[in-house]
């Protein structure tokens, strides 16, 4: 995994990521360090399953050490993929931020009404890998 060329470090007011009008924004008002890192086609190229990218929050620059992860995938309105997609990460990178806050972002095209299943994904993803899962339409925004 070639985290270098896959990783954009800032300290930006303003981070965005976003595929086929789906858009995450992340608002740091603060000015912490964010790393971002493009997962699918970059860090993770076989065919398993993975989310489209994570940001790693470090809120002390001077110590390097992460504080807290998002992992977000972009998706159309298939919300149980996306959900494997980011459990599929979480996985994958569980040494790494091992006893790190996770929080989880899918950005869909269409959701379906904030019904039972949305809701429990949601409870699944907190259980289970005791991370927040949010599902928004279009786009959404984080304050870190």
């Amino acid at each position: 995994m070639d985290y270098g060329n896959c990783t954009t470090q800032t300290t930006n007011k303003l981070i965005t990521a976003n595929e086929h009008n789906r858009k995450l924004t992340i608002k740091n008002p603060s000015g912490k360090a964010v790393r971002k890192i493009k997962v699918d086609g970059c860090l993770i190229v076989d065919s398993s399953k993975r989310c489209d990218y994570m940001f790693e929050i470090i809120d002390n620059a001077a110590s390097d050490k992460i504080s807290s992860v998002i992992y977000l995938e972009l998706k159309g309105r298939h919300i149980q993929e996306a959900y494997e997609q980011l459990v599929a990460t979480i996985d994958r990178f569980i040494a790494e931020h091992r006893e790190i806050k996770k929080t989880c972002h899918i950005v869909a095209s269409r959701v379906p009404r904030t019904g039972p299943e949305v809701q429990q994904l949601q409870v699944e993803m907190l259980r289970k890998k005791q991370a927040k899962l949010t599902v928004s339409t279009i786009q959404a925004f984080v304050i870190i």
